[in-house]
Parts: C-alpha cells; structure tokens; sequence
C-alpha cells in the first residue's frame, strides 16, 4: 500500500504479541503449492475479543462462504512473534503470511537509519537473528514477505529513499536469507513482493534477489479510484504486464497477489464488477496461485463486503475459484 500502516498495525496489536514458545516439535515442511487457487486475506484482527461468540476468522470465513487458505500480518524489526495470531491462522487450517517490515512504522518514509545499505552491512544482524529463530522455534508452515514493495516510494527501503539501490536492496535480502538459512528455518517459505508498475512506481526487476533466494513471487496492487492524485484503474490496468514481468524474471516460482483490494466506484456495481474482472485474471494466469485480499476501511474502505453487490461478486468468485 503506497500510505504507512501505523493505524493498522495498532489494530493487530489488539490481537496481541505473545512471547515466542519456550520450545516446540521439529519444524514442518510447508506443503506444495496446489493446482487449486486459493484465497487469502489481511484483516486487522485474527484473535477473538472478549464477549465477542464469534472470532474474526470465522466472520470473514462466513462473509466468504469458504475458509481462507492464507491470513496475512505485519511485524517490524522491533515486534516480537505474534505467537498467538500465528497460532489462532494455523489452528484455523489457513497458512500465516508474515510481512516482516525494517523501520519503525510510525517514523514515516526517510529513515535513514533503516537504510538497505545498513541492512545489507550487518547492522540489524541480531534483528533478523531474532525473527529467524522465533519462526523455526514456532515450527509450523509460513510466508514470509520482506521488504515488500521495494520499487514504490512511500517506505524507506524504497529504492531512491535515503540513497537506497537495487543492488543494495538485492544485498539486504541475500543477508537476510542467509540469516534464515544459518537458522535452519525449514518451516519458512520467502516472499518476494513488488507493487504492481503503475504511477509512482519503478521497474522492480533489478532487485530481484534470485530464484534460489525466493520461493513465491508476490505482487501488490490496489484501485484507489477517482480523486486525491488517483484515478479509477481496473485489474486489467494493473495487473497483466507485471504479473508477465513477474514470469519472465523466473521460469517456474508459484506467483501470488499478496495484496490487492478496490476502493467503491460512482455506481453500486462498480466495485463488482472489478472483483469479478480481477478474478478472471487470476482464474487466466498460469502459476498464479492465489490472492489476499485487503480486508479494512482505511484509506478506502477496500473491503469486499463494503456493499451488497460488491460481497455477492466476492463471495461467487471464491466459489468458482475453488469449483465449489
């Protein structure tokens, strides 16, 4: 998202960051990606509240009419392992996507301290230690995302922000996958995430770390419509020619919409029809394995439920999508 998610992060605190186990079984291998495409979604809260019957997964499961396959949260460096989240995600049969972010997340764009050139240098080696080791001691199947978005402007391992380059974005990746590596973390699958190529945005296949340092090959893009320096953009706009510079870049990674969402348009089936629009897309595109929707009323209010029609075309494209 080219905005901060300082308010959302607030909002998934609510859930709680529980401490990392003290111990656990052997790590588990995640499974194989299916020929089935999958949904997936982020929203604000995955732990019940108290008082509340329901818990929020089983409200969006039956908003749905199916069980997300991935739920999506938001960490930076500074968090601790949102055990409880990540075991509420698993006990519920869907896989966590972690978004593992380097900066403060209310110090705004230009933080020079978190610069790809000091990540790349070692200089937050024992944050990525501690991550690594939280994971493999949790044990169970994640995704992990890191730095996404790297070729928007809007955090500060942007490439252009506070010097920032492709090469030194590469070099903070490799490290952190090392890191991973030198932790055994067998249960963790790495996501590498650009924003789709749209206004504000620069070609991303220069930082691309390289297949052996990658698992799945992400992508983010959202409508914002009308308006505030934005203009109405439908799925065909935003997600083709990425999606096929994603697949040249490697020649057999799984591919997944790691975010995506739509804002309301000037007719009550507007929003609709471009969920019914992106769905074909993903439907039409070979390795692409899912997507997660954007779930909250932010900026937008991006969630699918946001009208009738908008639900009612969600809830029939989960359901092709999956054969049921």
């Amino acid at each position: 998202m080219p905005l901060p998610r300082r308010d959302i992060l607030r909002l998934a605190a609510l859930g709680g960051l529980a401490a990392v186990a003290a111990c656990t079984s052997t790590p588990e291998q995640p499974t194989s990606p299916t020929s089935q495409r999958q949904w997936g979604a982020f929203i604000p809260e995955v732990l019940p509240r108290e008082g509340v019957a329901s818990t929020p997964i089983a409200r969006l499961t039956e908003l749905a009419g199916s069980s997300p396959h991935y739920l999506h949260r938001f960490v930076s460096f500074g968090d601790s392992l949102p055990t409880a989240d990540l075991d509420a995600i698993a006990a519920s049969g869907a896989v966590p996507l972690l978004s593992l972010e380097p900066w403060d997340p209310g110090g705004g764009t230009v933080q020079p301290l978190f610069s790809l050139a000091r990540i790349a240098s070692g200089v937050f080696d024992g944050e990525l230690r501690k991550w690594a080791s939280s994971l493999t001691v949790w044990g169970k199947p994640v995704l992990l995302r890191f730095a996404q978005e790297m070729n928007g402007t809007w955090y500060p391992w942007s490439i252009g922000v506070s010097g920032n380059t492709a090469e030194q974005y590469r070099a903070a990746w490799l490290r952190m996958h090392s890191i991973f590596d030198d932790a055994h973390a067998d249960n963790v699958r790495f996501v590498w995430a650009p924003n789709v190529l749209t206004a504000g945005t620069t070609d991303f296949t220069s930082a691309f770390p390289g297949h052996d340092h990658v698992d799945y090959l992400g992508l983010d893009g959202y409508n914002w419509g009308d308006g505030s320096g934005h203009r109405w953009q439908w799925p065909e706009e935003l997600f083709p020619d990425s999606l096929s510079t994603l697949a040249r870049l490697d020649s057999d990674r799984p591919i997944l919409i790691t975010e995506v969402a739509s804002t309301d348009g000037t007719t009550p089936d507007a929003k609709a029809d471009w969920i019914r629009r992106f769905f074909g897309i993903v439907e039409a595109t070979d390795r692409l394995e899912g997507a997660l929707w954007f779930q909250v009323d932010k900026e937008r209010d991006w969630r699918f439920n946001s009208t009738p029609q908008s639900l009612n075309a969600f809830r029939e494209a989960i359901a092709k999508l999956q054969g049921t």
